[in-house]
């Protein structure tokens, strides 16, 4: 069976935020370099410091994805990795507090993934379509219990 790659949704609040990150950590690590007489060397230093961290960041930032394996969900995001197998998993939680917890995402339109096993018991992601995603997951453990929508108000 081929896995299905579900991508990560993206909005403009987490794209602007991302970039206010890389833009600070740029300044601040340039910031001191004023108030010195310029020194090549330091100057290489820092840039390359840099680079390395921005470069790292991006990477976790554009390689956000989710993998529906055979066996396991599939959370990625840069070095991160996790692995969750589909028995594990017991809950979907709609709109869930995306400032806290363990979070693979880039969107404020998420759902929670609550599984038995790892540090946090669960994970906050923003699949494209997270419909489609929750019944691919639901397809695999018909036993996770999925959060009813919320009723719009008239």
């Amino acid at each position: 069976m081929t896995p299905l790659v579900f991508k990560t949704s993206r909005d403009r609040f987490y794209v602007n935020f991302w970039i206010g990150v890389l833009v600070f950590i740029t300044l601040s690590l340039f910031l001191s370099l004023l108030f010195t007489p310029v020194d090549y060397l330091q100057l290489f230093i820092v840039g390359v410091i840099d680079l390395l961290v921005i470069g790292f960041m991006v990477w976790l930032a554009v390689d956000l994805k989710y993998v529906i394996t055979e066996d396991h969900l599939l959370v990625k995001g840069g070095f991160i990795k996790s692995k969750i197998n589909y028995s594990d998993i017991t809950k979907i939680t709609r709109n869930p507090n995306i400032w806290a917890g363990y979070r693979v995402l880039f969107s404020r339109d998420a759902i929670e993934v609550h599984y038995k096993t790892g540090l946090w018991s669960s994970v906050i992601i923003s699949p494209m379509e997270k419909e489609a995603f929750i019944e691919e997951l639901k397809s695999r453990n018909n036993r996770i219990y999925v959060e009813p929508r919320e009723m719009k108000q008239l």
